[in-house]
């Protein structure tokens, strides 16, 4: 296979679009919180804030999620603490575990992405339309319905 022939295949992959893709919604909205004020928001913060939830999650349990050491993901807690949007604190159930919850600024901010995403889905319902986004979503749902496995990769 021609290099131009393998690089067209591979950006073809759908794991080389879903990157891509998560990336380029990552980026535009940090961009759009930011220029709505929330400061400190960097581009490699939704990655690990996407996969808080609501009410805290054990650190051990964001690492695992984003298929990165134990050590990165505290680094990048420590990050995100310094600015504001999350607390850690011991794990009641486990003297050795941490849990990493959102502050009232980090809800405020998640309150805030979920505003901007919906714009951005909007306008990506302008190139696609709506029945377009449905099926995308439909189409990603019954993938990860058969292939994360409850636990594994998405939320517990």
């Amino acid at each position: 296979m021609s290099e131009p022939e393998f690089r067209a295949k591979r950006e073809q992959m759908l794991l080389r679009l879903l990157l891509r893709m998560t990336q380029s919604m990552s980026n535009e909205t940090v961009a759009r919180m930011n220029a709505r004020g929330i400061v400190g928001m960097q581009p490699a913060y939704p990655r690990l804030l996407g996969n808080l939830d609501t009410d805290g999650t054990r650190l051990s349990a964001l690492a695992r999620r984003m298929g990165v050491t134990r050590q990165a993901t505290a680094q990048l807690v420590a990050e995100i603490e310094r600015n504001g949007f999350v607390s850690r604190k011991p794990d009641p159930d486990d003297g050795r575990g941490i849990i990493v919850f959102f502050t009232e600024k980090g809800r405020d901010a998640l309150a805030a992405a979920v505003e901007v995403m919906t714009g951005i889905e909007a306008d990506y319902v302008k190139v696609i339309g709506g029945d377009g986004m449905a099926d995308i979503k439909r189409m990603l749902k019954a993938i990860l319905d058969r292939s994360d496995k409850p636990g594994e990769f998405g939320m517990d």
